[in-house]
């Protein structure tokens, strides 16, 4: 092991030790192989030194091109989960350059969705794609990949063109961008924030939209997007406390998006609940603080993708979804062995979890 300076650094070199930044952020990982990306990253954030092993990798044993995977279809579900880690793990990497104000967003997004939306929006496949994806990492970076995908999804029912669909996408994928400086001890904070943590939090919408703002190449519509997306439409969100239509549509796309997703995923301070009890959630929201319009139609198009699934009802028994209550999405007619459960008339009875 050997401490060399990066203006040395070639590539096929292996780090000896974790490369951490002045304010212990773990930049690069021990034991990586170093590519001419990861030179530039260094620079860029000013790391002066760092430890590499005395050996190289050789251009025989490692292909510096990161060529991908080759899948059948774009359908697949390694293919999906693939593209979902990769874009995951874009997202991460600039949340971390942020935080030294490096990151050129636009560049890094270029393109990093088209994957995802190509096998998940064509075929309105959306929940069970996102149910098969796996990331075991900060909540915060898999749901901001959720919601940008449910947006455009979202979007695409409500018959926006595909540039306003890939908008969407991005828009929902970096509305929370901003929490990037927020602190994590309020981020990860396991039970309520205090007011004055709180109004920290809130501060993120304002953070996400100076960012983009700052990074150039963003519409006006994506930047409001993330600015709006806790707006609410009886005026009692915010940043600015605007309601009704005067919320830009993005933003009201986004908030059902960032609502459903928060839901129905395991957070510090609580568990996830089933997407039926989320979609009631949405239901009651949608009278005072969700765009109504948009909202019924996210509740009718989620609906129809849980028939046939099975579910575990609140009484411990299994059935199968068989028939949607177009009066009540939310509960189905369900099927259990011979015997049929009409959940609209079923008040005490919930669908517990989707299987």
């Amino acid at each position: 092991m050997q401490l060399i300076a990066v203006d040395e650094l070639r590539e096929g070199m292996v780090l000896a030790q974790d490369v951490v930044s002045d304010a212990f952020v773990n930049i690069v990982t021990e034991s990586t192989i170093v590519t001419q990306d990861i030179i530039d990253k260094l620079e860029k954030l000013d790391i002066e030194f760092v430890y590499v092993h005395s050996e190289m990798v050789t251009n025989d044993e490692v292909d510096f091109s990161e060529s991908e995977p080759v899948f059948d279809n774009l359908e697949d579900e390694k293919a999906l989960n693939y593209n979902f880690n990769k874009t995951v793990d874009k997202i991460k990497n600039i949340f971390n350059d942020l935080k030294f104000g490096v990151a050129d967003i636009k560049a890094e997004m270029d393109g990093t969705l088209d994957p995802l939306l190509s096998g998940i929006i064509t075929n309105n496949n959306i929940l069970s794609s996102l149910r098969c994806m796996k990331y075991d990492d900060d909540y915060t970076l898999k749901h901001s990949v959720n919601v940008g995908l449910l947006a455009a999804m979202i979007g695409k029912w409500y018959g926006l063109n595909d540039h306003q669909v890939s908008e969407l996408a991005l828009a929902g994928t970096l509305h929370d961008v901003g929490k990037s400086k927020i602190p994590r001890y309020i981020l990860n904070k396991p039970s309520e924030l205090t007011a004055q943590e709180f109004g920290i939090a809130k501060q993120h919408v304002v953070y996400g939209y100076e960012i983009l703002k700052e990074s150039r190449g963003f519409s006006d519509e994506i930047c409001e997007g993330v600015l709006y997306h806790h707006e609410r439409f009886n005026g009692l969100g915010y940043p600015q406390a605007i309601k009704g239509q005067s919320i830009p549509l993005y933003a009201r796309i986004i908030a059902i998006a960032d609502v459903f997703d928060a839901l129905t995923n395991d957070k510090v301070y609580r568990g996830k609940i089933s997407p039926f009890l989320a979609a009631d959630v949405i239901k009651s929201m949608s009278f005072e603080e969700l765009d109504p319009q948009i909202s019924n139609l996210f509740l009718k198009k989620i609906a129809e993708f849980y028939v046939g699934n099975k579910v575990l009802l609140s009484t411990g028994e299994e059935g199968e979804i068989i028939y949607l209550n177009k009066f009540s999405l939310t509960k189905p007619l369900v099927q259990i062995g011979e015997k049929f459960v009409d959940l609209s008339m079923k008040t005490d009875v919930k669908i517990k979890e989707v299987l």
